[in-house]
């Protein structure tokens, strides 16, 4: 169990960091003071402000200190802002709010990857997969939970509830120990070559994830369906996420990290597409379940190329690229919202699907393959 322990305290410090940030997307629909698609926009906007403030700083300083302690003190912060949104008089406030959650947040990632890198040297992609279950878990218990929590008890105990779970995680996580790089902080790193390859691909990526993640609960709603069939739908977006994370491991340790993520993203991408196309909600289930496959196993690879890339500078390296990637959620947010009120959602996710197929050709030009993977480790050899 001792083994474990770290994995389990990583992984869940990565789950309350994602799932704070998604209750917004669904609790916003049972305020009181009913904020617009604008304004849903822009909180989400305010939050991603914050979080991309802090990668790179966090990136080095989890190389230099100890990632329990960043964890731990990120995850107090997160508590006190989500305590903060249950408070929330009107929009205003939770602008604020947002913008704290952000800052706090963007501190656990690039420290819980360092973690992951310290404890789990042999096999180290399956352990990453196991870690990376917090993605597709956060979203399949936001959609079955809130709603749930939002109707019975009161749409504050969203947020009051992972607060306390983000005090228990960051007591527990301060213990855990990382690697002392020695290194200075050095910012060159962000002009290699795979690091802006990494990070752009993922920039792509991410602004289709975010504002799908971000406006696919209400576009449910939108056509028809119940709020909690819609919740439904919601999380299976990531139910099979659940099987293919933990399987990731494997799964790259047989084609690569590179490889697996652009099979990924080309199935993901076609699936974007199809919600163009289909309204029936058994449909949509169907079809959610399938991206929900391909679309984790893109977040291990993105795990597993940031520490393939950096090595012993992992956390530098996933501060950098993860800065880019969050930015997305910046600009996601803002310009889908202005497409809908525009264009509706289903030109939406055809533009979508389009900057997924785009990120593609960015993740195929980064330098690291299987035979690089398999150099260092990550898969045992015979």
């Amino acid at each position: 169990m001792a083994k474990l322990y770290p994995l389990f305290v990583g992984s869940a410090s990565f789950f309350l960091s994602y799932y704070v940030r998604l209750s917004w997307t669904i609790l916003s629909v049972y305020m009181p003071f009913k904020p617009t698609v604008a304004q849903e926009g822009f909180a989400f906007a305010i939050f991603f402000v914050g979080y991309v403030i802090v990668q790179i700083p966090s990136g080095f300083i989890s190389d230099r200190y100890s990632g329990g302690i960043v964890i731990s003190l990120s995850l107090i912060g997160l508590a006190v802002s989500a305590i903060m949104s249950a408070l929330s008089p009107d929009i205003e406030w939770e602008y604020v709010s947002s913008l704290i959650m952000g800052l706090t947040a963007g501190w656990v990632y690039p420290a819980s990857i360092n973690v992951m890198n310290h404890y789990y040297r042999e096999n180290r992609s399956v352990y990453i997969g196991y870690y990376s279950i917090a993605w597709p878990l956060a979203i399949v218990l936001s959609g079955f939970m809130l709603p749930y929590l939002a109707l019975k008890i009161g749409w504050q105990w969203g947020y009051y509830s992972s607060a306390i779970a983000s005090i228990v995680i960051a007591i527990m996580a301060f213990s855990l120990k990382t690697e002392h790089s020695g290194y200075s902080i050095d910012p060159s790193l962000i002009k290699n070559r795979d690091v802006l390859l990494l990070s752009f691909g993922g920039f792509l990526f991410f602004i289709s994830y975010w504002s799908l993640t971000l406006y696919a609960y209400k576009y449910f709603v939108s056509i028809g369906i119940s709020p909690v069939i819609s919740g439904f739908v919601f999380s299976s977006m990531a139910i099979t996420g659940l099987f293919s994370t933990s399987l990731s491991g494997y799964i790259i340790s047989r084609i690569g990290t590179k490889n697996a993520v652009v099979i990924s993203l080309v199935a993901y991408g076609i699936i974007i597409l199809a919600f163009s196309f289909i309204r029936n909600a058994v449909l949509l289930i169907v079809i959610s379940l399938v991206m929900g496959f391909f679309r984790f196993i893109i977040t291990p690879g993105n795990s597993g190329l940031s520490i393939e890339i950096g090595r012993e500078r992992a956390g530098s390296v996933s501060g950098i690229a993860n800065m880019f990637w969050q930015s997305s959620g910046i600009v996601g947010p803002i310009v889908s919202s202005a497409l809908i009120l525009d264009v509706g959602f289903r030109n939406l996710w055809i533009v979508l699907a389009i900057m997924v197929f785009l990120s593609t050709f960015l993740y195929r030009g980064i330098a690291t393959s299987f035979h690089t993977t398999a150099h260092h480790g990550d898969i045992p050899q015979k």
